[in-house]
């Protein structure tokens, strides 16, 4: 018996559930969205209603799993079809999202109540058990969730009422507010999840924009949610996602039009943007950084004097002006930057380039002619191009240093893996306070797993920082923090760079955040005003 064909635009009367599954199997080129769509409708003294933001992508997220991240351009995507409890604003500041109140009930229990009356995208309506659900989806191992191990210290998360979820700490955590607004922190329908829905490749939550389809390598396309609890939004009928991995096809199509918007902006194109009067270039110096790592596990880098002579080997200024065109900072001291951490600067020039005395702990070491494989990726420029510019001044150090790049998910393949001795990576912290230090130098952060280093020290320190809410002593607690990584230098960290995204004037309402966490949140509030 044939069926008769169904229309796309019937298909998304049927409901979210259905399109979650649906869409996915299309195949071929891009949704053909209705020309009416890209109409915009003036409203004066308000924002314009309508219009198709087309965005052009830095890499082509294959996972949408809204608690697993494979990266920050995967988090935009999340970030318009989900909500958190908390989120951060324009000026990187925690407010609420789905919470419309939450504090602390004491020291070891974060209340929140919810906003009244929201809907996921299926009609269903958002209670705490979903809430309570979702923290413990993330709190689960299996699920591997990158916000759970700032969850670590929740016991149990109650739905203490149809409109209130109780945290229960087994200590005081002051970087709970950072986990609970953190970009993969979001809230799933516990009904979806158990009906068998593989959130990995099917998409519904409450955010402002319902998923349509995701066509892999050409485009992921969302349209406006009607019953969004926040009034008015979202401004645009529609946003369009092409993954653009190659810099110089991103910024091409941003210059001719082909796109409105892309992220992950090159270094080498920041000027040329920056000084076009029809685009505008937001951006910030605080989030994004590069580091070398190393396998502490294994010889040499077993030995701290091999892994400081590298770190004094990095020709951190010329790395700047090689790779980042100045658009940037070197980091030979703290991790954090000023915008998170008041002591930040009390340690700078700690690991100057210094090769004489690189060369000096090579030779006390043993290791005088090393040879030195380092894996990065090709696929960021913001990566690959630290990575290159940082070998002449290795070599200079009698380092015979050798760079194997690969794409993005077999890079991540051979750090996990430990296939290399040194990886040259570039990322971000995951909220703006040194808390987010753990990620990188306690024994369970995520990129300290790739380095097998361990300081029971370090650990102890950030426990006690995490406990404490006194500002200047979790100054004092995070410089020594800092001040003991600097010493034992499992990562050294290279240079702080400018990152941002690029869009028309005609995109108005979105916001870099200059602290917080690196989000696209305010995607959600953006609206056209073309003539």
């Amino acid at each position: 018996m044939s069926m008769a064909p169904i229309s796309r635009r019937h298909l998304l009367a049927a409901g979210g559930g259905a399109l979650g599954s649906a869409a996915l199997a299309a195949c071929g080129s891009p949704v053909n969205l209705p020309s009416s769509m890209e109409e915009v409708t003036p409203r004066p003294g308000r924002p314009s209603r309508g219009g198709v933001l087309h965005f052009g992508l830095s890499t082509d997220p294959a996972n949408l799993d809204p608690h697993v991240t494979t990266g920050a351009a995967s988090d935009l995507l999340r970030q318009l079809t989900y909500n958190a409890l908390l989120q951060y604003d324009g000026d990187g500041e925690i407010v609420g999202d789905l919470a419309a109140e939450f504090g602390w009930a004491d020291d070891r229990t974060y209340e929140v109540k919810l906003r009244p009356g929201v809907r996921f995208h299926d009609g269903s309506r958002l209670t705490a058990k979903d809430v309570a659900f979702s923290f413990r989806r993330m709190m689960d191992e299996k699920t591997a969730a990158t916000t759970g191990p700032l969850l670590d210290l929740v016991e149990e998360v109650e739905a203490a009422d149809a409109t209130t979820v109780l945290f229960h700490l087994k200590q005081a955590d002051s970087t709970i507010p950072f986990a609970l607004a953190n970009p993969t922190a979001n809230v799933v329908s516990q009904r979806w999840i158990e009906s068998g829905a593989d959130p990995k490749t099917q998409v519904m939550g409450t955010g402002p924009f319902r998923f349509v389809e995701r066509i892999p390598g050409v485009s992921t396309t969302f349209e406006r949610f009607d019953e969004y609890f926040e009034p008015e939004l979202p401004y645009l009928n529609a946003l369009v996602f092409q993954p653009m991995s190659d810099d110089y096809a991103r910024v091409t199509a941003l210059r001719t039009a082909t796109v409105d918007m892309i992220d992950y902006v090159p270094a080498t194109h920041v000027d040329v943007i920056s000084e076009n009067p029809r685009l505008r270039f937001a951006s910030d110096r605080s989030f994004g950084f590069g580091f070398v790592g190393f396998v502490t596990s294994k010889p040499p880098f077993d030995d701290v004097r091999v892994r400081k002579a590298v770190a004094l080997a990095i020709n951190r200024p010329s790395v700047l002006e090689t790779a980042l065109l100045g658009h940037g900072r070197p980091i030979d001291g703290a991790l954090m930057p000023p915008a998170f951490a008041r002591y930040s600067q009390s340690l700078d020039g700690t690991l100057p380039y210094d090769p004489e005395q690189a060369r000096f702990l090579l030779k006390k070491a043993g290791q005088e002619g090393l040879t030195l494989p380092v894996v990065t990726t090709s696929t960021y420029s913001v990566i690959a191009r630290p990575a290159q510019a940082m070998l002449p001044g290795i070599r200079e150090a009698g380092v015979d240093v050798r760079l194997t790049q690969q794409e993005w998910l077999t890079f991540r393949a051979s750090v996990e893996a430990r296939s290399y001795p040194v990886h040259s990576w570039g990322t971000a912290p995951k909220f703006g306070d040194p808390a987010s230090l753990s990620d990188f130098v306690g024994s369970t952060g995520t990129f300290t797993a790739n380095t097998d280093f361990k300081d029971e020290r370090i650990d102890r320190l950030l426990a006690e920082g995490r406990r404490t809410r006194d500002r200047a002593l979790r100054d004092e607690i995070y410089r020594d923090v800092e001040r003991r990584a600097l010493e034992l230098v499992p990562m050294t960290w290279t240079v702080r760079r400018q990152q941002g995204e690029a869009h028309y004037d005609y995109v108005k309402g979105y916001e870099h955040p200059p602290k917080g966490s690196w989000t696209g949140v305010t995607l959600r509030r953006i609206w056209m005003d073309k003539k």
